[in-house]
């Protein structure tokens, strides 16, 4: 993670999501709410991890992208 992404930064950005870096040195993020599986196939995740916090952000803004209409936001 770039010394200017910090957990807290990520957080706060994705508020509905829970994020952590694994014993491999990932990242993951896990949603804060349980998904139907209509959203599962419409290719929203439970779960997403990346190498480093830019590619996290960038999966993290895809599926915010995806769930636009299918989540209460």
């Amino acid at each position: 993670m770039s010394t200017t992404t910090t957990f807290e930064d990520l957080q706060a950005a994705f508020p509905r999501w829970t994020i952590w870096r694994s014993s491999a040195n990932r990242l993951w993020a896990t949603r804060n709410q349980r998904l139907t599986d209509a959203q599962l196939s419409h290719g929203l995740s439970h779960t997403i991890d990346a190498d480093d916090a830019d590619q996290l952000v960038a999966q993290l803004r895809d599926q915010e992208d995806l769930a636009a209409g299918f989540l209460p936001q």
